[in-house]
């Protein structure tokens, strides 16, 4: 019996060490959390796509192209006598982004041509079409005579859209 006494006292003990142990880490355990947000605003006059030059302009008639701004440019040809006569301009675009993770992704180009059942244009993008800083590429753009009028000249205007599109690097 005694050692029953004896037993349950130090089972007693061991059970206030216990407790006392538990206390004393869940007093002496304080969390500390620091929350919070961060913000990166883009910055629009970073991203800068211009044209850079008419690398080339070849084919049949009197041909013209010229830059007249970072964003546009110029294309005219004149003296396309037959059905099939192309003229071909290339021009060179240029990703001068300020910072370095602005990519320009071109989009595919859109052409609008006033007197389309005279006129044929294409335009691409040439590869690449994502364009890192300091990074080059071409658009190509063709005009195609379809017919040639009877009696006088025929004049269409030409408007060919692409669009560069600010991508992560």
């Amino acid at each position: 019996m005694e050692d029953m006494k004896r037993r349950t006292g130090i089972l007693g003990v061991l059970i206030a060490i216990l407790a006392i142990g538990i206390g004393y880490a869940v007093v002496s355990a304080i969390p500390l959390e620091i929350k919070g947000t961060g913000t990166v605003a883009s910055n629009p006059d970073g991203f800068v796509v211009k044209f850079k030059e008419v690398a080339s302009k070849t084919g049949a008639g009197t041909l013209n192209a010229g830059i007249t701004d970072d964003t546009h440019a110029t294309i005219s040809v004149s003296g396309l006598t037959e059905s099939g006569q192309k003229a071909t301009f290339v021009y060179t675009v240029l990703n001068a982004s300020e910072e370095m993770n602005y990519a320009a992704n071109l989009t595919t180009p859109t052409v609008e041509v006033e007197k389309s059942e005279y006129f044929d244009v294409t335009a691409i993008v040439d590869n690449p079409t994502t364009i890192k800083q300091n990074e080059t590429t071409t658009v190509t753009v063709v005009v195609t005579a379809k017919k040639t009028p009877v009696g006088d000249d025929v004049t269409s205007n030409i408007t060919v859209t692409l669009n560069a599109e600010a991508v992560e690097a």
